[in-house]
């Protein structure tokens, strides 16, 4: 699906046809949008034919790209930015897309192959409000950036409560099910700091100045975007250090459990031993031996195998042992 927007810088609002797009960006007093939401194949070729941007970043637009990016083409930018995956987070699964974004001097081209939630919301207030994109397209490039990084904040939060409940159900209860929580989670905290590390990079990169197509006063806007990636890449970090030390506490206290249960089979075998001794000697076949033609010679094995258990239990007691 290919979507066009546009705002001339006295407030009309259109959404012209395709036909009408090469028009639309040989003049200076508009801002065009355009969003190809997955695009077809004739719908894609706009990025060669008519915006001609470099062979390379279209072979990366149209490609999965891994990892976030920023490549500076002189005439525009070409940026790869992830965000959260909405339908497979109603899943409860963790998961990120791309959006690759074209930054121009009046336009702003984006592309991703799902659905996107910051687009969609910044598009409904451009549809309602058409002045948030009267100005520069970095702007409106801001705002979608910062609905998107804003959205990874319920994720963050909904992370950090798992991992205060795991840490909880380790101390309680260290069982296979807790273990199996534990790897899922981390793995999660893993793939969004893979993310979000170079992710937080290419907004200092963007703050910084750097590159001719962020002004200065839009610099500052997304100097505080970084400062938010910035807070959500520390969540990230001490929840790492924290799953780590849970998967310490939860070996520790493995290891606890089964030195509790090696004790007490220690005990119990070590009181065995000397009763296996008694019925081993009074088990030989030998005619004279004491106790063995007495009528109570059964009781009375029996209340010293007694004695000697209860005395053994009494002695480990007493040393601490149990």
């Amino acid at each position: 699906m290919l979507r066009i927007i546009s705002c001339t810088k006295t407030g009309e609002f259109k959404e012209p046809a395709v036909e009408r797009l090469s028009e639309l960006l040989s003049g200076k007093d508009s801002l065009t949008w355009v969003d190809l939401y997955d695009p077809t194949d004739n719908e894609a070729k706009i990025l060669a034919d008519v915006f001609k941007f470099h062979p390379l970043a279209v072979e990366d637009c149209l490609a999965t790209v891994p990892n976030p990016k920023i490549d500076d083409y002189g005439e525009y930018l070409y940026i790869v930015i992830h965000g959260i995956n909405a339908e497979a987070l109603k899943k409860d699964e963790l998961e990120t897309h791309d959006l690759d974004i074209f930054l121009g001097k009046n336009y702003l081209v984006t592309f991703h192959k799902g659905h996107f939630r910051s687009i969609e919301s910044v598009m409904e207030r451009c549809k309602k409000n058409c002045s948030l994109i009267q100005t520069d397209p970095e702007f409106l490039m801001h705002k979608i950036i910062d609905t998107l990084v804003d959205n990874y904040l319920p994720i963050i939060d909904d992370i950090g409560e798992k991992v205060d409940e795991l840490e909880k159900e380790i101390f309680e209860k260290a069982n296979q099910k807790a273990l199996n929580k534990l790897f899922t989670l981390k793995k999660d905290i893993l793939y969004l700091r893979r993310i979000i590390h170079p992710q937080r990079e290419i907004l200092r990169n963007i703050a910084s100045g750097e590159h001719k197509q962020i002004c200065f006063e839009c610099s500052l806007h997304f100097k505080d975007v970084y400062d938010h990636l910035f807070m959500i890449s520390e969540l990230i970090e001490s929840y790492r250090d924290t799953m780590s030390s849970a998967m310490d506490a939860y070996l520790s206290v493995v290891s606890n459990r089964l030195n509790e249960v090696m004790k007490v089979l220690t005990i119990i075998a070590t009181i065995i031993m000397p009763l296996t001794l008694i019925t081993g000697i009074f088990g030989m076949n030998f005619d004279n031996m004491p106790l063995l033609k007495s009528p109570h010679g059964f009781l009375t094995t029996m209340g010293i195998m007694g004695i000697i258990a209860f005395i053994m239990l009494y002695l480990f007691k007493r040393k601490g042992w149990w």
